[in-house]
């Protein structure tokens, strides 16, 4: 019995040495990580990009603030006229009113999803860009990882493995699309 217990303990041993010989051979693993909103920010490519989302904002802001104003200067004088308005004047223009609030509310709506779609254009290639950057990276200097801070939930990492200026560096170096 004692024989068969050592024995189990000898094979379980054995597995568990076996198991973990190819991280033991490894060595220490080669990690590196970026700061992706910082290579927004900071890159070239980026800035432009954030630009042109402002500007194109800027010009749909432009367009729901002025229906906003026209929605409320029609309900400041409703407003002012509804007493002196006979009934059917007085639903005509409430009406009116609730027509206006639902298309300023549809235009918003509008503006939302075009500020959403413009949002993807201008970032989508630019992303694969610092992808495609990240991945050249690894497969140069031979990382076994690279993550993204913020994604990957970094607590704390060695400033030595922070590759974004790198990845902005090239970033600014590369044609854009």
């Amino acid at each position: 019995m004692k024989m068969k217990k050592s024995m189990w303990i000898l094979l379980f041993l054995g597995i568990f040495l076996a198991s973990s010989m190819p991280v033991l051979a490894a060595g220490n693993p080669k990690i590196g990580y970026f700061d992706i909103p910082l290579v927004l920010q900071q890159s070239q490519w980026g800035k432009r990009s954030n630009e042109e989302f402002k500007r194109q904002g800027e010009k749909i802001k432009a367009e729901v603030d002025t229906k906003a104003q026209s929605y409320k200067t029609a309900k400041e004088e409703f407003d002012r006229k509804k007493d002196v308005f006979d009934e059917k004047t007085r639903a005509k223009k409430l009406k009116e009113l609730q027509d206006m609030q639902m298309e300023g509310e549809k235009l918003l709506s509008e503006s939302n999803a075009k500020m959403n779609k413009l949002s993807n254009e201008l970032s989508a290639p630019l992303i694969d860009k610092i992808l495609e950057i990240v991945k050249k990276i690894g497969r140069e200097d031979k990382f076994d990882y690279i993550f993204e801070r913020e994604r990957a939930g970094l607590v704390f990492a060695n400033d030595k493995e922070d590759l974004t200026k790198r990845i902005i560096q090239e970033l600014d170096r590369s044609p854009q699309k």
